[in-house]
């Protein structure tokens, strides 16, 4: 479940090509990673969920269930693209120059991904989300889980 949260982060890098990444593209795409996270600020990180959220919800199946007007999403389409610039251009530069230089726009999108992961953990650990994911565990039938467990 926690993988498919994260794609709509990874959206980030969305325009990336798929191209073949050369063996040392990994290390500059998990520096640039590392400085992406380090680098963002907590509204950073409230921009870029909300735009997340926004995302989302232009699924068909998750539309009925979240309001978004054209002019809120103009807004934070506008304040997370202003946050990937500046985490880009003002915060990592070089890291980015040497990612893309090593691994093009794959690594970029890595990068992206890494951080995905990070982000999505603090919101998975914020108390109000947690509760709704503990709602869950009411409705799995753990004693058809435990059938799974080796035995032995």
């Amino acid at each position: 479940m926690r993988r498919h949260l994260l794609l709509p982060l990874a959206l980030f890098s969305a325009a990336a090509v798929m191209l073949p990444r050369p063996s040392h593209a990994a290390s500059a795409d998990d520096d640039l990673g590392q400085c992406l996270i380090h680098s963002t600020t907590p509204a950073d990180r409230t921009v870029l969920t909300l735009w997340a959220f926004a995302t989302l919800a232009l699924d068909p199946d998750l539309a009925p269930l979240a309001t978004i007007d054209p002019a809120q999403r103009e807004s934070i389409n506008q304040q997370a693209g202003s946050v990937v610039t500046s985490l880009l251009t003002d915060a990592c530069p070089a890291q980015a120059q040497r990612a893309f230089a090593n691994g093009g726009p794959q690594a970029i999108q890595s990068a992206f991904e890494t951080w995905g992961q990070w982000a999505i953990t603090g919101v998975a650990t914020e108390p109000h989300v947690m509760a709704g994911m503990a709602g869950l565990l009411q409705y799995i039938d753990i004693s058809k889980l435990m059938m799974l467990a080796p035995v032995g």
